[in-house]
Protein backbone atom coordinates (compact mmCIF):
# COMPACT_ATOMS: atom_id res chain seq x y z
CA UNK A 1 0.00 0.00 0.00
CA UNK A 2 1.81 3.45 -1.43
CA UNK A 3 1.11 6.37 1.17
CA UNK A 4 1.13 8.95 -1.89
CA UNK A 5 3.50 10.18 -3.65
CA UNK A 6 3.52 13.77 -2.57
CA UNK A 7 2.96 13.24 1.19
CA UNK A 8 5.33 14.61 3.36
CA UNK A 9 7.22 12.45 6.22
CA UNK A 10 5.10 11.99 9.19
CA UNK A 11 7.06 12.79 12.09
CA UNK A 12 7.46 10.77 14.84
CA UNK A 13 6.40 11.59 18.57
CA UNK A 14 9.21 11.88 20.88
CA UNK A 15 8.31 14.62 23.62
CA UNK A 16 4.88 12.97 25.09
CA UNK A 17 4.86 11.21 28.70
CA UNK A 18 4.32 8.32 26.80
CA UNK A 19 6.59 8.75 23.89
CA UNK A 20 9.58 9.37 26.98
CA UNK A 21 8.59 6.61 29.19
CA UNK A 22 8.59 4.05 26.43
CA UNK A 23 12.44 5.43 25.41
CA UNK A 24 13.23 5.35 29.41
CA UNK A 25 11.70 1.45 29.57
CA UNK A 26 13.56 0.73 26.07
CA UNK A 27 16.94 1.96 27.66
CA UNK A 28 16.60 -0.09 30.97
CA UNK A 29 15.57 -3.25 29.70
CA UNK A 30 18.82 -2.95 26.82
CA UNK A 31 20.90 -1.89 30.09
CA UNK A 32 20.17 -4.87 31.72
CA UNK A 33 20.55 -6.73 28.84
CA UNK A 34 24.23 -4.92 27.93
CA UNK A 35 25.51 -5.19 31.50
CA UNK A 36 25.01 -9.19 31.37
CA UNK A 37 27.14 -9.55 28.20
CA UNK A 38 29.86 -7.09 28.56
CA UNK A 39 30.67 -8.36 32.17
CA UNK A 40 30.04 -12.09 30.86
CA UNK A 41 32.58 -12.03 28.40
CA UNK A 42 34.56 -8.95 28.88
CA UNK A 43 37.33 -11.38 29.45
CA UNK A 44 37.24 -13.75 26.16
CA UNK A 45 40.10 -13.70 24.47
CA UNK A 46 41.11 -15.68 21.44
CA UNK A 47 44.63 -17.05 20.18
CA UNK A 48 45.06 -16.37 16.64
CA UNK A 49 48.51 -16.04 14.73
CA UNK A 50 50.04 -16.34 18.34
CA UNK A 51 48.27 -13.25 19.74
CA UNK A 52 45.71 -13.32 21.98
CA UNK A 53 42.58 -11.06 20.72
CA UNK A 54 40.44 -9.74 23.38
CA UNK A 55 37.28 -10.64 21.28
CA UNK A 56 34.90 -10.25 24.78
CA UNK A 57 35.73 -6.90 25.06
CA UNK A 58 35.57 -6.21 20.84
CA UNK A 59 31.48 -8.24 21.17
CA UNK A 60 31.18 -5.79 23.62
CA UNK A 61 32.04 -2.86 22.12
CA UNK A 62 29.98 -3.53 18.45
CA UNK A 63 27.38 -4.82 21.31
CA UNK A 64 27.01 -1.27 22.66
CA UNK A 65 27.66 0.68 19.51
CA UNK A 66 24.76 -1.48 18.15
CA UNK A 67 22.39 -1.01 20.91
CA UNK A 68 22.81 2.85 20.48
CA UNK A 69 21.99 2.97 17.17
CA UNK A 70 19.12 0.97 17.94
CA UNK A 71 18.00 2.93 20.33
CA UNK A 72 18.14 6.30 19.00
CA UNK A 73 16.84 5.10 14.93
CA UNK A 74 13.67 3.26 16.96
CA UNK A 75 12.90 6.78 19.13
CA UNK A 76 14.72 9.43 17.51
CA UNK A 77 15.73 10.49 20.65
CA UNK A 78 18.83 10.98 23.12
CA UNK A 79 16.91 10.15 26.48
CA UNK A 80 17.90 6.64 26.05
CA UNK A 81 21.30 6.73 25.41
CA UNK A 82 21.19 8.96 28.48
CA UNK A 83 19.95 6.32 30.31
CA UNK A 84 21.66 3.37 28.86
CA UNK A 85 24.81 4.90 29.93
CA UNK A 86 23.72 6.11 33.40
CA UNK A 87 22.09 2.64 33.99
CA UNK A 88 25.15 0.75 32.97
CA UNK A 89 27.35 1.75 35.89
CA UNK A 90 24.58 1.71 38.34
CA UNK A 91 24.07 -2.22 36.69
CA UNK A 92 27.21 -3.06 37.01
CA UNK A 93 28.37 -1.87 40.61
CA UNK A 94 27.29 -5.42 42.26
CA UNK A 95 29.59 -7.11 39.88
CA UNK A 96 31.91 -4.55 40.72
CA UNK A 97 33.14 -5.43 44.53
CA UNK A 98 34.39 -2.73 46.50
CA UNK A 99 35.70 -0.60 43.95
CA UNK A 100 35.94 -0.04 39.97
CA UNK A 101 37.28 -3.25 38.40
CA UNK A 102 37.61 -4.93 41.82
CA UNK A 103 34.64 -7.48 42.24
CA UNK A 104 34.21 -11.31 41.70
CA UNK A 105 33.27 -11.05 38.45
CA UNK A 106 35.63 -8.12 37.28
CA UNK A 107 38.61 -8.59 39.79
CA UNK A 108 41.04 -5.95 39.76
CA UNK A 109 44.24 -7.92 40.39
CA UNK A 110 44.52 -11.66 39.47
CA UNK A 111 48.13 -12.91 40.96
CA UNK A 112 49.78 -9.55 41.07
CA UNK A 113 48.84 -8.64 37.29
CA UNK A 114 46.26 -5.62 37.17
CA UNK A 115 43.16 -6.65 35.18
CA UNK A 116 42.74 -3.91 32.64
CA UNK A 117 39.84 -5.93 30.68
CA UNK A 118 37.56 -5.28 33.84
CA UNK A 119 38.41 -1.26 33.87
CA UNK A 120 37.93 -0.89 29.77
CA UNK A 121 34.96 -2.58 29.76
CA UNK A 122 33.36 -0.13 32.44
CA UNK A 123 34.47 2.56 29.97
CA UNK A 124 32.90 0.96 26.92
CA UNK A 125 29.64 0.40 28.82
CA UNK A 126 29.81 4.09 30.09
CA UNK A 127 31.17 5.78 27.65
CA UNK A 128 29.92 4.92 24.14
CA UNK A 129 26.37 5.70 24.91
CA UNK A 130 27.04 8.93 25.84
CA UNK A 131 29.73 9.29 22.87
CA UNK A 132 27.03 8.30 20.57
CA UNK A 133 24.44 11.23 22.53
CA UNK A 134 27.59 13.81 21.82
CA UNK A 135 28.09 13.26 18.85
CA UNK A 136 24.34 13.49 17.58
CA UNK A 137 24.31 16.52 19.75
CA UNK A 138 27.13 17.93 17.49
CA UNK A 139 25.51 16.55 14.29
CA UNK A 140 22.30 18.78 15.11
CA UNK A 141 24.42 21.75 16.14
CA UNK A 142 26.15 21.89 12.59
CA UNK A 143 22.54 21.50 10.68
CA UNK A 144 21.02 24.67 12.23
Amino acid sequence: MSSGGGSAPRRVDTESRAARLAQVAMAIVLAVISVALLVATHRVQLELLGVDWPVGLLFGAAFQIVTCVFLYSATGSRLPLVVLGSLWGILAMPLMGRGVGGGVLMPAVIGEQAQYSGWIVQGLGLGIPFLVAAAITAVRLRRR
